[in-house]
């Protein structure tokens, strides 16, 4: 990559031409911070020669400016329209600021203004195998409170003005024609648990956050309590928010139920034992009714269970984290939670990158945008949206569901996360395209 250099007033500007991506990250970096430590006065990096930046390259940005000396300035400017995308999907502006103009950035800074970030345009065969989404939330439940539905309910009635919805029929087109998904429903509140469907006798689930609850409940409607099943269930880890829905799961009260419980934990029972037990719950673990097993699994071999193969992987998430990798008739679904993947290592000699490889649906931990990943949350055990399109595309994914949402986020902003993401896979696509949803707790998928 090619950096020229130029002086405007008191400021040393940096004009970078090409790609900023992987495989020119450290040699910007290191020029970066050479200059700020060298050159004694703030730096404006003119982006007008750069015609796209990966999530790499913009970690390298931010990296540059977390070294710089104190009281020494970074601002980016100039970028151009696909750029200024990026730049806005990944809520880059939060941490450096971004001008329309180098002169714009000089003339801030001159007058000591503070910066101001630039505004941009928002960016605007037979199924196989069903999955269900009973929890999509990550760290904690996020119900909807009362601000959120009166909110939903005046969006909706100003956008139902001088219109003639006189009949039941009426009405339902226009609540799914014209309201948005965040006005006529929710992304919902329950932590992380998904149903991947057998098509056999037997039920299979990814872990029990508070979701499972739910899932309980349809299966004693369905069956009752005297018809015994079987339940297969994959654990991620053992962090509270996906094993808090197991004491309200029914079916582990009833007795004849089996509950076998796959982990590459070994302290899996151990921490099912703890939050069931005095003072934390009233009901002990060892009462339950069920039969209920814990099989350890280890990363790199096969399993096949009910009627799926079956395999793991060891992910970076404190107090480690597992991912999955389900295959049937052809089929494969992954589920890939609480897993940080630094920006600079994402290449095809990922490991991550063969696990993923050919998925029919990938459920992705993207909790966060990529500027709080790699600065205010950095090391924190999550990934973000653009991290979740880099990885996806490399890996030739078909479809990607956001999962494990920010319970800070309302369904507004999940909404628009979502927008800036399938925009962010249009922007980098290059020969594959990566279809992109955003999951919510009740979604159905059929792969």
């Amino acid at each position: 990559m090619e950096i020229g250099e130029s002086h405007l007033g008191n400021h040393l500007v940096l004009r970078p031409v090409g790609r900023l991506d992987n495989g020119t990250s450290a040699d910007f970096q290191a020029y970066l911070v050479k200059a700020l430590n060298a050159a004694g006065r703030d730096i404006i990096v003119d982006f007008s020669g750069i015609n796209y930046v990966s999530s790499a390259g913009l970690r390298a940005l931010m990296a540059a400016s977390r070294l710089k000396p104190a009281g020494r300035r970074i601002a980016v400017a100039a970028a151009g329209q696909v750029v200024q995308e990026i730049l806005t999907i990944s809520r880059f502006h939060e941490v450096i600021p971004l001008f329309a103009t180098v002169d714009a950035a000089n003339e801030a800074w001159t007058d000591k203004t503070k910066p101001v970030a630039t505004r941009s345009a928002t960016p605007p065969h037979p199924p196989t195998v069903p999955v269900h989404f009973w929890g999509t939330r990550g760290s904690l439940a996020a119900p909807l409170n009362h601000n959120n539905t009166r909110g939903k309910i005046r969006e909706a009635l100003m956008a139902a003005r001088d219109r003639q919805l006189r009949t039941p029929e009426a009405i339902d087109a226009f609540i799914e024609r014209d309201l948005a998904f965040s006005v006529r429903g929710t992304f919902g509140g329950n932590t992380a648990c998904v149903e991947i469907g057998t098509g056999g006798n037997e039920y299979m689930i990814c872990d029990l956050g508070t979701g499972v609850r739910e899932f309980g409940a349809k299966m004693m409607m369905q069956h009752g309590p005297a018809r015994p099943q079987t339940y297969n269930v994959f654990l991620s880890h053992v962090h509270w928010d996906h094993i808090m829905g197991f004491p309200f799961f029914t079916p582990a009260y009833i007795p004849g139920n089996k509950i076998r419980i796959y982990s590459a934990h070994r302290s899996a029972r151990e921490a099912l034992l703890r939050q069931q037990s005095a003072p934390c719950f009233p009901v002990l673990f060892e009462s339950l009714g069920a039969t209920i097993e814990f099989i350890e699994l280890e990363t790199g071999q096969n399993y096949e269970i009910a009627g799926f193969t079956v395999s793991c992987i060891r992910q970076f998430h404190e107090g480690e984290s597992y991912g999955y990798r389900f295959t049937k008739n052809g089929k494969v679904i992954v589920y890939s939670t609480d897993c940080e993947h630094k920006a600079s290592v994402l290449d095809n000699s990922y490991p991550f990158v063969s696990f993923f490889r050919h998925a029919d649906l990938l459920i992705f931990d993207a909790m966060y945008s990529l500027a709080d990943a790699v600065s205010v949350k950095e090391d924190w055990g999550h990934s973000s949206n653009i991290i979740a399109v880099e990885l996806a595309q490399l890996a030739r994914v078909k479809k990607l569901a956001m999962f494990h949402h920010e319970p800070a986020y309302d369904d507004a902003r999940i909404e628009r996360v979502l927008g800036e993401t399938i925009r962010y896979e249009e922007i980098s696509r290059e020969d594959h395209k990566v279809e992109v949803i955003s999951a919510y707790d009740g979604l159905d998928l059929s792969v």
